[in-house]
Order: C-alpha cells, then structure tokens, then sequence
C-alpha cells in the first residue's frame, strides 16, 4: 500500500483561480443584471452583433435629430414671443392714430408722436433679441445685430425732402400749405421708398444688416423647415415706415387736411405692419407644428430600434440577479476556505 499527500498551498492555489473566475463571472453578471444587456455584445451575440451596432447608432442618430430639434423649436418659441411683442405694440399704436383722426389738437399730436417712438423703440429692441447667442430676427447672419436705429438721419431726410416737395410744386408755396392730396402723394413718393428692401439694406445707409435668407434646419431624414424669420420682412418695415412717418411729419404745422392724410397713411402702414407680422408667425408656426409631427414619428421609430435591441441584446434581468447571488454565496465560501486553510499550522499539532 502506498500513501499519497494533498498539499495545502495547491488546494489554495486552486481556491484563489476560482475565486478569481467567480469575480469575473459577477462583474459580467451585475453588468447584466444593471443594464438588462449582455455584458459582452461580440462574445454574445457573434454574428448578431453587427446589426445590433447598426441599430444601436440609429438610435443615438434618432436623439442628435431630437436634442437639434429642442433647439430649433426653442430659437422658433422665442422668435414668436418677440412677434407677438410687436404685433401688440403695433396695435397699440394704431389705437392712438385712430383716435387722432378725429381730433388734431395738439395733445392728441404731441400723443401720437410719443407712441410712435415707443412703439419704434420696441420693434427695435425686439428685433435684436438674440437666444443662445444667436439674433433671432438676423435671417442666417445670426451674428450680426439686424437692425440700427436710422430714425434721426431718416427723420431729417424726410423733412428735407418735404420742403423740396412743396417748393417744386407747380406752384411752389409753404409746407405748411399743402393739401392731403398733395402730402398722400409726396408720403408715397418719396418716403416709402425709403423704406423698400433695397433701401432698408443698404450697407451704408440702410437699417439692417440682416439676411432675407432665413435659417433653414433638418428635423428629420427627408424633411428641411425654415426655422427663423427676418428683420428685413414687409412686416418690420412698414412698421418703421409708420412710426417714422408719424413722429417726422406730425410734427411739421401741417393743416389740417395734410394732417389727416398723414394720420391716414400711418394707419394704413401700420395695418399692413401688423398682417405682415401675423404672417411672419404663421409661418413659424407651421415649421413649429411640421417639428412637433418630425419628434412624433422619431419617437415611433426610435422604439421600434430599442424594442429590436431589446430582443437582440436584452437578458433575463431575475436570472441575472439570481446569478449574482449565487456567485456572492460562492466567493463567501471560497473566502471562508481560503482563510481556514491559510490558518493551518503544524504548530497546532506538535
């Protein structure tokens, strides 16, 4: 007969490789249980791991197109704001010019002219609003303050003018003689182009500095929405035109039939103001509700990826976690034997 030996050192050997497989085991384990996916996609899925990349990048392109559109949708909200601001400043004012037409003492001028210039400094301030560093009203040069107020220079060019009108008439006589025919036709003459897109541009003396080209953005694989609007639209240039032709003419000791032409076509510049504005944020709006329908069908097809993912990639979360307290139960006991076996001493038995 013969006798063998067992050696404590590769009894503790063996004990150490297998807690060292069981930690392994529970790192992958825990990551599972925590995530509700495999640990390793390659090692799990081998040949199924391709589409699961695929599916895995539509799913974060799906979110870079959302997470752009929350901006797009904010820059649009704020935009709207800043119309709504001029529509009702706009209102406002044709308020007071209504009310001038049926009385032109001079309180009611004196009126009138300081709710031009309200209503003018509001538009202004409006329109060179900006959102995350961005103009809003600057069409695609987002980084140039849109407008300037031009209403001194612009003021004194239209006085200028108005006495050359009334001294190159047929016959020449005083501004302060001219008839409502006559200040309708020098209104529509001379001042409004002052205020045509051409002019409103120009580099030297126009107004703005904004593009007519507004902001376009993809919201989604096959749709493209403009997201923007500008200073240089119909509507904030009648606007101009309308306070500008009240607080520069209004002030000139017409009579009283030039005044009322005056009054007239300030109204009329006015109402055209506020429907172009009106227009500006329909037109917003419809590229809000085309954003809002773009997120409804990203979310569809985003849960349609994920659930596919989930059927690719996705575990038994209970069986996961049963794992996990098995293999603790395990390296318990693996601790356990190693420390009695670490503990064995022939000191014990001398």
């Amino acid at each position: 007969m013969k006798s063998s030996f067992i050696s404590s050192s590769a009894i503790q050997n063996a004990m150490r490789l297998t807690i060292r497989q069981a930690q392994n085991q529970m790192s992958k384990a825990t990551t599972e249980a925590t995530t509700g996916t495999y640990a390793d996609i390659g090692v799990s899925l081998g040949g199924y791991a391709a589409k699961s990349i695929d599916f895995t990048r539509e799913v974060d392109r799906i979110k870079s197109i959302k997470l752009s559109n929350a901006l797009v949708d904010a820059r649009m909200e704020s935009a709207q704001t800043g119309l709504d601001k001029m529509k009702k400043a706009g209102d406002g004012f044709l308020s007071k010019l209504t009310a001038l037409q049926s009385s032109h003492d001079p309180g009611s001028i004196t009126v009138a002219i300081q709710s031009a210039k309200s209503a003018l400094s509001t538009m202004m301030d409006t329109s060179n609003s900006m959102v995350n560093g961005e103009y809003l009203f600057a069409g695609i040069n987002t980084d140039i303050q849109p407008l300037t107020d031009k209403t001194a220079a612009t003021s004194a060019a239209i006085v200028t003018a108005l006495n050359a009108y009334a001294a190159g008439l047929p016959t020449p006589k005083p501004v302060n003689q001219l008839t409502g025919d006559e200040m309708k036709t020098f209104i529509e003459t001379e001042v409004e182009p002052m205020f045509s897109e051409a002019a409103w541009t120009d580099p030297t003396t126009g107004w703005s500095k904004a593009s007519s080209q507004n902001m376009t953005s993809r919201i989604s694989n096959s749709e493209v929405v403009e997201s923007s609007t500008s200073a240089n639209s119909e509507g904030m240039r009648y606007f101009a035109l309308a306070t500008v032709v009240t607080s520069a003419l209004m002030g000139q000791s017409l009579s009283t039939d030039a005044m009322s032409a005056v009054s007239s076509k300030a109204i009329t510049y006015t109402t055209r103001a506020t429907t172009g504005i009106v227009t500006q944020a329909s037109q917003l709006g419809l590229s809000q509700e085309r954003v809002e329908k773009a997120n409804d069908a990203l979310d569809a097809q985003s849960n349609i990826m994920q659930t596919k993912l989930v059927d690719i990639q996705g575990v038994d979360p209970y069986e996961a976690s049963t794992l996990v307290k098995t293999l603790e139960t395990q390296l318990e006991t693996a601790y356990t034997i190693v420390s009695k076996i670490q503990q064995l001493s022939l000191v014990n038995y001398l």
